[in-house]
């Protein structure tokens, strides 16, 4: 997760007073609104879950209103200690932080009007399109297991797919804009995305052997054909000539089964194709169109040559924002990732695209289904099991004052009894723009690569 906090501003409580709210984007967007309160309230509640030298330090209380320089620096300290925990995997990983997440970004976004049940459209593979039964504050693992009970796909493979947000790019051709994690509600995510933004679910996976297990089903056999088939029409697959001749001949003869044993051979099967972009490798202002298979980043420039980056020989990676004065509101993204390109030459290569965000993000899911497989393991997560007696004592404080219980076995919340009383805001109207000035570049925590850390000389 890229935690940032772009701006604070000055809001009027019901009651009167003032509040600061600082304005929380996860991933590029919008997530939610909180207050300082708030999120000292995590803070306290993060300490007993972990032990107190883990946390990162949080910015101290200050008695008397803030003038504008301390609200400036306390916004980037928040900014910085959300970037902290986000490094953190036993802390980012959690169903609490999760829980949290997704309880602030309800408080933030939901209207009176979607309190009831409400239907979300997926787009399942194919272009069908089908309507789902949820709550507005339903997670995205919940929304994953109710659209396969619907389509009659087995529970146990539902976890290989994964919800995505695609809308229409200046071309009006449908593109993926990010995967929907589950510290945010579907419902939520699409309603916020613009009105030509929808749904799809489609595998959540970079290795192709796991196809073996949907095509054991006759639904995850049908999904995962139609995916293919999806994906060949948007060009991001790209068979050879020798293998074009086949291909139609077995899909006239919808023999499934074979179709896939053929696509696994073919170039960029598998893949999430990006839209053209800037690169600086091998010289600045390179166009390229990037593809991120299984544990590699390709880049394919307008000669149709190549270049392939092995997600094991990236030592870590960076997200750059970059605001220029005439375009406050149009930040510029850069994607750095430093990389071995030789034994004993590391290089810092830079991808500047709208999705780098996205791009990020897909190169941290690489890793973590590689780290899985050295390890052995069925999970990412690190969070350890909690007593019913710490779940029930895990609260999430609200703007109001008011303290909601939550509980990870249930996923349900209850309201306490005893709300707390709202300390009086800042009197003046303060709305404060953050990495303003002449080309004022601002670096998000680095994401260190794990699997770098196993790479041997034959991977050279």
């Amino acid at each position: 997760m890229h935690f940032s906090i772009p701006e604070t501003e000055n809001i009027q409580d019901k009651d009167g007073s003032y509040y600061q709210g600082y304005h929380v984007h996860i991933n590029g967007n919008h997530h939610c609104t909180l207050r300082y309160k708030q999120l000292r309230h995590l803070h306290d509640q993060l300490k007993k879950l972990f032990s107190h030298d883990t946390i990162p330090e949080f910015p101290s209380k200050k008695l008397l209103p803030l003038t504008t320089l301390q609200l400036e620096e306390r916004r980037l300290y928040l900014e910085k200690y959300l970037q902290s925990l986000a490094l953190d995997h036993r802390i980012s990983n959690s169903t609490f932080f999760h829980a949290f997440l997704r309880m602030a970004q309800n408080e933030t976004h939901l209207s009176s009007d979607d309190q009831k049940n409400v239907h979300i459209r997926i787009t399942l593979p194919g272009e069908e399109v089908i309507s789902i039964p949820v709550t507005p504050i339903q997670e995205t693992d919940s929304v994953i297991k109710r659209v396969a009970q619907h389509i009659g796909l087995p529970e146990d493979l539902a976890d290989y797919f994964a919800l995505f947000v695609q809308d229409a790019n200046e071309f009006n051709q449908y593109c993926l804009v990010r995967r929907l994690l589950n510290y945010e509600s579907p419902f939520l995510a699409v309603k916020l995305s613009g009105e030509s933004a929808s749904l799809v679910i489609r595998k959540s996976y970079w290795d192709t052997t796991y196809d073996d297990e949907l095509l054991k089903d006759p639904v995850g056999t049908k999904l995962v054909y139609n995916q293919f088939q999806d994906d060949y029409k948007r060009y991001w697959i790209q068979p050879n000539e020798q293998q074009l001749i086949p291909l139609k001949r077995l899909m006239e003869q919808n023999k499934q089964h074979d179709v896939m044993k053929l696509a696994r051979q073919m170039r960029f099967y598998g893949s999430v194709n990006f839209l053209p972009c800037l690169t600086d490798f091998p010289t600045p202002r390179t166009s390229v169109s990037i593809y991120a298979l299984n544990k590699e980043l390709v880049f394919r420039y307008p000669d149709l040559s190549e270049r392939s980056f092995r997600v094991t020989r990236m030592r870590t990676w960076r997200i750059t924002t970059i605001v220029q004065e005439h375009s406050v509101d149009h930040p510029k993204l850069e994607l750095s990732f430093e990389y071995l390109l030789s034994k004993d030459r590391l290089q810092w290569i830079t991808v500047e695209s709208t999705q780098v965000i996205f791009l990020s993000l897909c190169l941290q899911s690489m890793v973590e289904e590689l780290m899985r497989k050295q390890q052995e393991a069925g999970s990412c997560s690190t969070f350890p099991k909690l007593a019913d007696e710490v779940i029930q004592k895990l609260t999430f404080l609200g703007k109001n004052g008011t303290l909601l219980c939550i509980s990870e076995s249930t996923g349900k919340t209850r309201i306490s009894k005893d709300p707390i009383k709202n300390p009086l805001g800042l009197k003046e109207s303060i709305r404060v723009r953050f990495r303003n000035g002449r080309n004022h570049s601002f670096e998000e925590a680095r994401i260190e690569n794990h699997a770098f850390e196993d790479i041997r000389d034959e991977d050279l």
